[in-house]
């Protein structure tokens, strides 16, 4: 038997999955990072999660390495080229766990890899065009076009977080005004949650703390606020679609994010409504609009797909 293995890093774990030759999951691991300031410590760490799976296994039977990383990446260099999270620019990936776990790994952007595993296996299944759209800490989106994952001249497209929907919306960390990312993402949430409350409305949520679960429950109990800023998400969101669809013609749209899987059927009606009130002539017609299947694991399962 060969076996493949994909990692994940995200903001605040590494999650890794061995799979075989059909892309089941055979052993998974997840492990929280300790000491994420330090960028070598968090190479270390990768590093541990690999063997730890990789002790499954023979090495004899292990055929590719994946990581999906929170950046744009090169992989000719094997640099991640912007990871934020870790206020990194340019980190060698490729080599640094060259030299910690003696591996030749392949770098893929995590929505891009979670993309790739929607497509393969769970919500996009069946069709040869497919966008996503990751809503979460920030927006990541990706692009299936005749069944290839499409990552552009530099490795940047399906960057839809930088998309404008609203400009006179709120201010992006980027620096513009209403980014998609602004709106619908947990900072963007965040963000316009302070503003509200520091001009005198009432919440029932505290702004400084709070968890998701506090979110749905604030809507559930029709709280003005949390229901002004979901509806506002949706509706752009739904403009966000619009575009993309306007300018791919993809023939399905996937949504991931906690929200909308606890919210389904209150918020994405608004997104369907505002993805198909600006979208171009019939472009939505036949469309669907659809929740993500796979998971966390999506970004390590695609990422144990690369060649």
């Amino acid at each position: 038997m060969k076996y493949r293995i994909g990692l994940d890093l995200g903001g605040t774990k590494v999650l890794g999955v061995v799979t075989d030759s059909s892309f089941n999951v055979v052993h998974r691991k997840k492990h929280r990072l300790s000491n994420r300031a330090d960028i070598l410590a968090v190479m270390d760490q990768i590093a541990d999660v690999y063997r730890s799976l990789a002790n499954n296994v023979s090495d004899s039977e292990i055929i590719s390495v994946g990581i999906a990383l929170p950046s744009p990446i090169d992989n000719k260099k094997g640099e991640a080229k912007q990871l934020t999270a870790f206020n990194q620019n340019n980190l060698p990936v490729r080599s640094l766990l060259k030299e910690r776990a003696d591996i030749e790994v392949k770098l893929g952007n995590d929505v891009n890899m979670a993309t790739l595993a929607e497509y393969n296996f769970g919500a996009g299944k069946g069709v040869s065009s497919l966008f996503t759209f990751y809503p979460g800490t920030g927006l990541g989106g990706g692009y299936i076009y005749n069944e290839e994952l499409i990552t552009g001249y530099n490795s940047t497209a399906a960057e839809v977080g930088h998309m404008i929907v609203d400009i006179d919306g709120p201010i992006c960390k980027c620096g513009c005004h209403g980014c998609l990312e602004a709106i619908v993402s947990y900072h963007g949430f965040k963000t316009m949650l302070e503003e509200k409350i520091n001009s005198g409305s009432s919440c029932v949520i505290d702004p400084s703390s709070f968890r998701a679960a506090d979110i749905f429950d604030a809507w559930r109990k029709s709280d003005t606020v949390v229901s002004e800023l979901l509806t506002y998400q949706a509706r752009a969101l739904g403009i966000g679609i619009a575009n993309v669809i306007n300018i791919t013609g993809v023939e399905r749209i996937i949504i991931g994010g906690t929200i909308y899987h606890e919210l389904e059927s209150d918020l994405l009606p608004i997104v369907r409504e505002n993805a198909d009130k600006y979208s171009i002539g019939n472009g939505l017609d036949g469309v669907k609009i659809v929740l993500n299947d796979l998971g966390d694991e999506a970004p390590a399962l695609g990422a144990s797909m690369l060649n």
